[in-house]
């Protein structure tokens, strides 16, 4: 299989040339599938508009994912900021999974597809990130294996992409930390918050319009 092959430098650098589009991309990408979502949030009613207990629950769901997401955020950010580029990081999640970040971001992203009581936003979210992100972690894996060789070939074979076969606590008594490397990780985070507030606040006047509607229309 692909996955025990060991990829030469050559043909790393060969694949990494051909997908660096992907990670070049992808803030506009995301950008485009934001405003795609917030079209149908704002044209369309939500899914669950007749069944307040269903929008209840989707919307604790949709928090309880972006809290773990954003804890599981932290923890990677402790690790990998300001080292991703300076050696193979194999501690703490990345011991787990070797994109903790990615897989976090995904149960995000859910969270908030969930909170945004529209299936259609929900559905979006995960068909983009499943179709692009994963070309984006190629990329950045082949770029890992041009850089450091067999550690990172390693690492690969030991340690699964994204879904985990074992949870192994490695977790060293002391660890170097890069302040300004972790604040930037934290603004990140906390855009995870923003973006549940503002669905949260879109949910409820769209909902207030809908009743408002109703109302008028009831009046004639």
């Amino acid at each position: 299989m692909r996955k025990n092959m060991l990829v030469s430098p050559q043909n790393c650098t060969t694949e990494y040339d051909i997908l660096a589009w992907a990670i070049k991309l992808r803030q506009p990408v995301s950008l485009v599938v934001i405003l795609l979502c917030a079209v149908i949030l704002f044209t369309t009613p939500p899914s669950w508009r007749g069944n307040a207990s269903i929008g209840l629950l989707m919307d604790m769901s949709g928090l309880a994912l972006v809290v773990l997401a954003a804890f599981g955020r932290i923890w990677s950010s402790l690790y990998i900021s300001g080292y991703k580029e300076d050696r193979v990081v194999a501690e703490g999640p990345y011991a787990i999974v070797r994109n903790p970040l990615y897989v976090c971001s995904f149960v995000g992203a859910i969270g908030l597809g969930l909170a945004s009581r529209h299936l259609a936003v929900l559905g979006l979210v995960v068909l983009a990130f499943l179709l692009y992100y994963p070309v984006v972690v190629l990329a950045e894996e082949r770029n890992l294996q041009r850089k450091f060789g067999q550690d990172y070939e390693a690492y690969r074979q030991r340690v699964p992409r994204f879904c985990p076969k074992r949870f192994p606590l490695v977790e060293p008594d002391a660890y170097p930390l890069r302040p300004r490397h972790v604040r930037r990780s934290l603004q990140e985070i906390l855009w995870f918050f923003w973006s549940y507030l503002i669905l949260h606040l879109a949910v409820v006047l769209q909902s207030d319009s809908v009743v408002a509607a109703a109302r008028h229309l009831g009046a004639h």
